[in-house]
């Protein structure tokens, strides 16, 4: 992992450019947060995601207000010496949201960086960015290009549900496609356009995930499955295999795991060789049937079938762009897939995944919290956050298929039996169990709703905001081994005890906030990543009053020795079941093995060499002739011949085997031998060099190198802050000209080319 450089950066501390970012009281508060005890049995926990970042730029809320600051310019403008604040400069931005009235528990900013949808715990408001670049402006205001409310008559104070999350599609055209979930377990996506109001208003698709699963909803009341589909939080899938795009992987409160495929908006652009990837897979399943397979698995492959032609028709026939409003007015116009209609527009509801094997269960009261999903040649990782600081890392072996609601297809209900009610389930295998290491105090599910956050340089490094702090969580080590065993020709067996040797996943806890005082009254309740050249590696936090900041100086993911009061507890399970692994014992040689390896474990004494030889077996026949035949003289008949044959033949393999033995032994010890020479070869140099070194002035040499290594620093840091500071946002005149001069040749050319039309 990487090591930590410094625990607080100076220029968002206090007295620096940066400080009131995160500290300042909103002018207008609504309901500003305030503190929650275990003692308010009253008070409904959520997500908070209260920070975004697009690139260097950095989005905090504070009540309902966005703020916005560049961390390049906060740094440049920060004067070591003094600690003080530059003059006739506002250390942060406030976007223009006048309408905005309710306070603002999560953030999230599309792909391509000009959507922010706004969320708070029953509302929800969509904005258009500013351009980048303009947060370092000197107004206090930064106006924002559009402003939207959503869904008010479903998401509102007075009778909305709850938001647990809302997340944009990665496939939506120009990132406007928002998928919302609420807490009473229904589905809505949005599919946007500026200056149609409509569109924000009217989802574009609605699902009921109760009425998908094979419930059926009371008017009133309390029933016994309402707890069990209580949305927690979800994800799309990661990558470009299979369906995964497509697919929306949806976590409940109680822990399983559902998923909806394919989720397809009105408007979507995907790239054209994943789609057609995609058809290649679905052909290779229809050309490979097998002869057990049921009606209902055909109808699927026949919509799926349908579904891909229709959009690979699409594909091919769009000639003309997109005639609509853009998203952006500094975008040309795209072209876009519409959602075929050919099959029906609703997905089936998968699941609840099949664990197999199961996770270990630390503790009774968990609750689901947030979920993610990475794609890892030729598997996916599937990492569950639960609130008493469990994370449960799963590998899917394949995507899912997409499936869609079809009244020819019976689908399993509440009433089915056990046996049969788990044929057909999505089966993903636990391989990891995690305890970051909650206190019993701050793991009660009234307070604690932890939350994932990305790395910006690696999917395979996850930090995990929660009460006490924030938590990295580091699967490099692990995944690497991973895709080498897989790549391989191994049989289960091999693939099984390589994965129980894999190494465990890396945790370690950045921030932390158990030895301050009020620890529970300042919950970690956003944090970002950023790697840039002239900031560094950074992890920057929120509380609700205050933030929190390191530096690292590596990149995370790096082996390293973690200190034991932050390290985690890991709990490995086996890809397969105990029946399934290989006999203990040495793994059998695979052709033909130049030089023992030092690396493999040592030797142990082959059940060869202990078992009775199996000439015992031939002195002792049970056939009466045998026995007839040992007992009377020898005479060479071809009875005779072929006793003596046999015997020869398993004296002869049993010899082998222990020669072979033999070798080995001798081989080992040679190199043992050889490799101990080399050892004290390599000790003589390193101890010539160590005097060599020790009789050399070095010690001055290193000051020097060190003193001009600050010097170059020093300017080069100088250079940065004047082009940072001193950087226009403006066109300058030589630009001006060109757009003039590039201005006037298309209208020379157009009216070259009206004239032709004409005549």
């Amino acid at each position: 992992m990487a090591t930590i450089d410094s625990d607080r950066l100076p220029w968002l501390s206090r007295s620096s450019t940066g400080y009131d970012l995160f500290t300042k009281t909103p002018e207008n508060p609504t309901s500003y947060p305030s503190l929650v005890t275990a003692e308010d049995e009253e008070t409904t926990v959520g997500p908070m995601r209260v920070m975004a970042n697009r690139g260097t730029e950095i989005f905090v809320a504070r009540g309902n207000e966005v703020r916005c600051a560049d961390l390049q310019d906060l740094k440049a403008r920060y004067i070591p010496k003094a600690g003080t604040r530059e003059d006739g400069h506002r250390e942060y931005k406030m976007l223009d949201l006048p309408e905005l009235d309710f306070e603002i528990h999560q953030l999230e900013i599309s792909r391509d960086g000009l959507l922010l949808a706004i969320i708070g715990e029953k509302e929800l408001a969509v904005c258009m960015l500013p351009a980048e670049g303009l947060a370092r402006g000197d107004v206090s205001k930064l106006r924002v290009p559009a402003f939207n409310m959503v869904g008010s008559n479903y998401h509102n104070s007075e009778k909305g549900s709850r938001i647990v999350r809302a997340i944009w599609h990665p496939l939506g055209v120009e990132g406007a496609s928002l998928v919302v979930l609420t807490s009473e377990s229904t589905y809505r996506i949005y599919d946007f356009t500026i200056g149609q109001d409509f569109t924000f208003e009217i989802p574009d698709q609605t699902l009921d995930l109760y009425t998908l699963s094979g419930r059926a909803r009371h008017a009133g009341g309390f029933f016994a499955d309402e707890a069990e589909m209580e949305v927690a939080s979800c994800c799309f899938g990661d990558g470009l295999q299979g369906w995964r795009p497509f697919t929306l992987y949806i976590l409940m409160r109680g822990g399983d795991i559902y998923a909806l495929t394919p989720v397809v908006p009105s408007r979507c652009k995907a790239p054209r060789e994943y789609l057609h990837n995609l058809s290649l897979d679905i052909n290779w399943g229809l050309e490979n049937l097998e002869d057990d397979i049921t009606m209902e698995e055909k109808l699927v492959l026949r919509q799926q079938t349908k579904w891909i032609n229709h959009v690979l028709n699409q594909e091919a026939n769009i000639g003309a762009t997109y005639t609509g409003s853009t998203i952006s007015p500094r975008k040309k116009a795209s072209t876009c897939l519409a959602r075929p209609g050919i099959v029906g527009p609703t997905p089936q509801l998968q699941g609840p995944f099949l664990f197999q094997p199961a996770p270990q269960e630390l503790s009774s009261d968990e609750y689901g919290c947030d979920i993610f999903h990475i794609a890892f040649h030729p598997v996916g990782v599937i990492g569950i956050l639960f609130s008493n600081g469990k994370v449960d890392i799963c590998l899917e072996p394949e995507s899912l298929k997409a499936k869609w609601v079809d009244k020819r297809i019976r689908h399993k209900g509440v009433g089915d039996a056990f046996d049969q009610s788990t044929l057909g389930l999505p089966v993903i295998s636990g391989y990891e169990t995690i305890d970051v290491g909650f206190s019993p105090e701050s793991s009660s599910s009234r307070i604690s709703w932890p939350v994932f956050s990305h790395d910006p340089q690696s999917n395979q490094v996850w930090y995990v905001n929660h009460s006490l702090g924030v938590a990295a969580i580091s699967m490099k080590a692990w995944l690497n081994k991973l895709a080498t065993v897989l790549d391989g020709d191994e049989d289960d067996g091999f693939v099984a005890k390589s994965m129980k040797m894999n190494p465990q996943s890396t945790v370690y806890k950045p921030i932390q906030n158990n030895d301050k005082p009020q620890s529970f009254a300042r919950p970690i309740i956003g944090s970002v990543a950023v790697y840039e050249a002239y900031l560094g590696y950074l992890l920057i936090a929120a509380t609700k009053t205050n933030s929190q900041s390191v530096e690292f100086d590596d990149v995370q993911g790096r082996t390293s020795e973690v200190d034991s009061s932050t390290s985690s507890m890991a709990l490995i399970h086996s890809l397969v079941h105990p029946s399934q692994l290989p006999p203990s014992g040495p793994l059998a040689l695979r052709g033909h093995q130049c030089r023992p390896s030092l690396l493999t474990p040592h030797f142990i004494s082959p059940p060869e060499l202990t078992t009775p030889s199996a000439l015992h077996g031939l002195l002792k026949p049970t056939n009466l002739q045998h026995k007839k035949l040992l007992a009377s003289p020898i005479h060479f008949t071809t009875e005779t011949n072929a006793f003596l044959r046999a015997a020869r033949d398993t004296l002869k393999t049993e010899y082998d085997r222990i020669m072979e033995i033999a070798q080995e032994m001798y081989d080992r010890a040679a190199t043992q031998r050889i490799e101990f020479r080399k050892q004290l070869e390599s000790i003589h140099k390193a101890s010539e060099t160590l005097t060599r070194i020790q009789n050399k002035d070095v010690r001055a040499r290193l000051d020097r190198f060190l003193t001009r290594q600050e010097e170059l620093q020093a300017r080069a840091d100088e250079v940065l802050k004047t082009l940072i500071v001193k950087n226009e946002l403006g066109v300058s005149d030589a630009e001006k000209k060109w757009f003039r001069e590039v201005a006037k040749v298309e209208e020379r050319i157009g009216g070259g080319a009206e004239k032709g039309q004409q005549q």
